[in-house]
């Protein structure tokens, strides 16, 4: 029988993966892995301790009939840390819990991840079996726990970052007091410590649309009104203040690893461009063109403008292959913008005119262009969404039927994500959350079903329902699947 110290598990969104029986797992499964699960892993392993890194929904997808249970009673290991960083993870990461305790009723529990960092006191308040929360960044935190357990936990108190449990089952909060200044210590790209790894790389673009992400930074700088990983929300979860980028020779160094060790040339950069870092990307793309590799790359744009020259840049060092740039405007309504920047980011502008530079520079270069909406949004009027649909008429009628016109008009429902600054105050942006405690959330995610699209919507606002709101979005969606088929 194996031994590990440490087993990370990469949990799935639905518990009915766990059923024996043939089901085809579908993009809304996510079996993507936080970037920092393997940093975390690679960091333990790297100081002494056995890891494996299972990836659920990946297993499942490769074998209909894998039983995390099963697999669970052939190993031994003291600690099992769960990802919970996206909320739709959060029934699953339950069920996972529950299954680890099952098999295996001396192991420790831990959980982390955005989600986790935020609901960290109700975690382990409804949850007995959990016996950690590590908020915000992992890897000393982790490290620290896994040696506090071969010591009988005699220092957790002084352990940054956790709220757990103390022996007399009290609920104990440390303050969060390790904040990586510098990324360069760490491997993002240790993907043998991976069960299926190699298919976890060669069926990502399969499954997911993208490729193997690539680790360039922590944090963010700005304050989308949904996202749980703007500047503010990260303060309060994590204590990150301010972005930490990784030096672009470190980046190089992992396409190295990746490109040496599997059989893909295609991957997503976890962190996206705005006019603050664009010098960066461009020493990051002249590094890699003078090592002559040929890729396909997906960049997204966080804030414009986004200057013809980056377009050239970018033109230069990727191939046209699987490469795509992807801005999310969310709406073409500069109201909606402008009632935006007023509540909660400045910068949340996205002229109508330097969209169509954006395609206009697209069409130029041939390099794919994403542009990904959401009806429903916060302040959207019906005549807003009857104006997006009217955009996506004109580029599907102008850019949908040829490939050498690479637009794509996607679109998703959102899910307001805990901590983001509608999630804090709902109020401010006129719509109102269906479901805000834990609890609700779990049940939430624990009734909905696998799909393309984010699987619950959690909020209504003063014009549309969140059953409206899913609907509208699948009906743009139909309307234009000839550009994704045709763009991507």
């Amino acid at each position: 029988m194996k031994y590990f110290d440490i087993i990370f598990v990469h949990a799935p969104i639905l518990s009915d993966l766990e059923l024996k029986k043939k089901s085809k797992i579908k993009r809304g499964a996510y079996i993507f892995i936080p970037m920092g699960v393997f940093a975390i892993a690679d960091y333990l392993e790297r100081e002494g301790f056995g890891v494996k890194i299972i990836n659920y929904p990946l297993e499942r997808y490769l074998n209909a009939h894998w039983c995390l249970s099963n697999y669970l009673k052939n190993i031994e290991f003291k600690i099992c840390a769960i990802d919970l960083h996206w909320v739709h993870n959060s029934f699953g990461a339950i069920h996972v819990v529950n299954e680890v305790k099952k098999v295996n009723p001396n192991a420790k529990i831990v959980l982390g991840g955005y989600s986790a960092s935020y609901y960290h006191r109700e975690l382990l308040n409804y949850y007995k079996n959990i016996d950690c929360v590590v908020k915000g960044d992992g890897e000393v935190p982790l490290l620290q726990y896994a040696k506090a357990l071969n010591n009988d936990f005699q220092y957790l108190e002084s352990i940054p970052n956790i709220t757990y449990r103390n022996n007399r089952n009290h609920i104990k909060v440390n303050k969060i007091s390790y904040i990586a200044k510098n990324l360069d210590n760490l491997n993002f790209t240790n993907i043998s410590l991976l069960e299926n790894h190699r298919k976890y790389i060669g069926d990502s673009r399969k499954i997911m649309g993208i490729s193997f992400n690539l680790g360039i930074g922590r944090g963010c700088p700005y304050n989308c009104p949904l996202c749980g990983g703007g500047q503010r929300a990260q303060e309060r979860i994590s204590g990150r203040k301010k972005v930490v980028l990784r030096s672009p020779e470190k980046v190089v160094e992992d396409i190295k690893t990746i490109l040496d060790n599997y059989h893909t040339n295609s991957f997503f950069f976890g962190h996206g461009s705005y006019p603050a870092n664009l010098s960066y990307w461009k020493k990051l793309f002249q590094l890699i063109r003078k090592e002559d590799f040929d890729l396909s790359a997906d960049l997204e744009i966080w804030r414009l403008p986004f200057p013809r020259d980056m377009w050239y840049e970018y033109y230069k060092t990727f191939n046209r292959k699987h490469s795509s740039i992807s801005i999310s405007p969310r709406t073409t309504s500069s109201k909606v913008h402008q009632q935006v920047a007023k509540i909660c980011d400045p910068t949340f502008n996205f002229p109508l005119n330097q969209i169509q530079d954006l395609i206009k520079n697209a069409n130029f270069f041939r390099m794919p262009l994403r542009i990904w909406l959401t009806l429903g949004y916060p302040f959207q009027t019906h005549l807003d969404v009857l104006n997006d649909f009217r955009f996506t008429f004109k580029c599907l009628l102008k850019y949908g039927t040829s490939i050498v016109k690479p637009i794509t008009i996607m679109n998703e429902p959102y899910y307001i994500f805990p901590g983001s600054p509608a999630h804090e105050n709902p109020e401010d942006f006129n719509v109102s959350l269906n479901h805000k405690s834990l609890l609700q959330v779990i049940h939430s995610f624990k009734q909905s079903k696998i799909s393309f699209f984010y699987n619950v919507i959690n909020y209504n606002n003063q014009y549309f329902s969140g059953t409206t709101i899913q609907n509208l979005n699948k009906l743009l969606f139909l309307c234009a699947a000839p550009m994704f088929l045709t763009g991507s």
